[in-house]
């Protein structure tokens, strides 16, 4: 199934623009394909970082401090 497409329209600045131009001709992409990537690449990037937060508060509250202490955790099999 082909997915719905919508027009976003934002400004940016005018070496931006040319930036952006060149680095679509060279990929040889659309500006439209390389800014879904980079959209995709944005919410990754915040979700790890959401993760990787969640994981600190959790291995601080289970007194882990290194990598180490991770894996020997783990290893026990005391994660659920």
């Amino acid at each position: 199934m082909k997915h719905q497409l919508a027009t976003v329209s934002f400004s940016v600045d005018v070496a931006t623009k040319r930036d952006l131009d060149e680095l679509a001709a060279n990929e040889g992409r659309s500006k439209s394909d390389l800014f879904r990537e980079m959209y995709s690449y944005y919410r990754f990037k915040t979700s790890l970082r959401r993760v990787q937060e969640q994981g600190a508060i959790i291995a601080a509250r289970l007194g882990l401090e290194t990598d180490d202490d991770v894996y020997r955790y783990l290893s026990q099999g005391r994660a659920a």
